[in-house]
């Protein structure tokens, strides 16, 4: 059953990737990235607010500091993985952005076995290597297809630390309140809570971020003698929106679909963030061929099959 959850956060994050590559289109600027990813966290506090009333967990709203620090870091990491990979989305091929997203699950598994004593098999070592194998395979592939150069590699960069984050919140999580983990007892809180205010903190961010980068447009067009600067208003068709919704839709029901699996189902780290990015390189290799004209070369395809080969490493044996 936990596979059968952990491929349904997959599906919802291929669709998120296929809907946040269409999205990238309107991004004119930084500033678009913020508000579009604004946006996406307004859709997602509505989306977990309705279901925190539909539990019937209101009750559970009231949390402690340690709760809101654990909530801050995921909010605060998720924006900064949201913003980064609309931005290198842009620059680097859809392939090359997932390559290098793989890379940032290596960061939940290396410090929850660092804090939490999670024992590494050596079917999940095989595994990992493989994926991460698989990794510079297609990183070969990506540099066929796009090239970001150094501002797209930190735009990567800035993605995969952000996402290694998030999960590592989601273990913080667990660890500390759930009844999983239970390092404080009785005192648990409900994964709705959990993701309600870890979208709460998000848009908050990138509220404060958004404020800052329009006032410092607004200056630097106010220091130009012909006010070149000044912003313009740009059209934005319809379709954006959509996008945006079904982007929402779809993160928030992988990021509470992978805390199903690790928090109910015992799935460590180090099955699960490795499955999760390995599965996206499958099937994000197959979305930019079908869907965006990036070429099957046989780079992409024995990469694809590297990936798969460590998942069922990790998964199976």
């Amino acid at each position: 059953m936990v596979y059968v959850i952990v491929g349904i956060a997959l599906c919802c994050l291929t669709v998120k990737g296929y809907c946040g590559k269409k999205t990238s289109c309107y991004v004119a600027d930084t500033g678009d990235a913020y508000f579009f990813n604004l946006l996406r966290m307004l859709f997602c506090i509505l989306i977990g607010i309705a279901l925190v009333f539909l539990e019937g967990v209101q009750g559970h709203l009231l949390v402690e500091g340690g709760m809101l620090a654990i909530c801050a870091l995921s909010g605060a990491s998720n924006a900064a993985f949201l913003v980064g990979w609309l931005l290198a989305i842009k620059k680097n091929s859809l392939v090359a952005v997932d390559v290098g997203l793989t890379l940032g699950s290596i960061l939940p598994a290396v410090l929850c076995a660092l804090l939490f004593a999670e024992p590494i098999s050596g079917a999940k070592m095989l595994g990992f290597a493989m994926i991460v194998l698989a990794t510079a395979v297609l990183a070969g592939h990506s540099k066929e297809t796009a090239g970001g150069g150094v501002a797209g590699a930190a735009l990567l960069l800035l993605a995969a630390v952000g996402d290694g984050l998030s999960g590592f919140a989601q273990q913080l999580y667990k660890q500390h309140y759930t009844a999983a983990g239970s390092l404080h007892g009785e005192l648990t809180y409900p994964k709705t809570v959990y993701h309600f205010y870890t979208y709460v903190f998000a848009a908050a961010l990138l509220f404060l971020v958004l404020g800052m980068w329009y006032l410092r447009r607004m200056h630097a067009a106010r220091t130009k003698a012909h006010g070149d600067g000044a912003a313009r208003p740009r059209a934005r068709r319809p379709q954006v929106l959509l996008h945006i919704f079904v982007m929402a839709v779809c993160m928030f029901a992988a990021n509470y679909f992978q805390t199903v699996a690790t928090n109910d189902y015992g799935m460590s780290s180090q099955v699960l963030y490795p499955i999760i990015k390995g599965g996206c390189l499958i099937t994000v290799n197959v979305t930019a061929v079908l869907f965006f004209g990036e070429r099957i070369t046989p780079r992409s395809v024995c990469g694809s099959l590297l990936a798969l080969g460590g998942i069922v490493s990790m998964s199976v044996l």
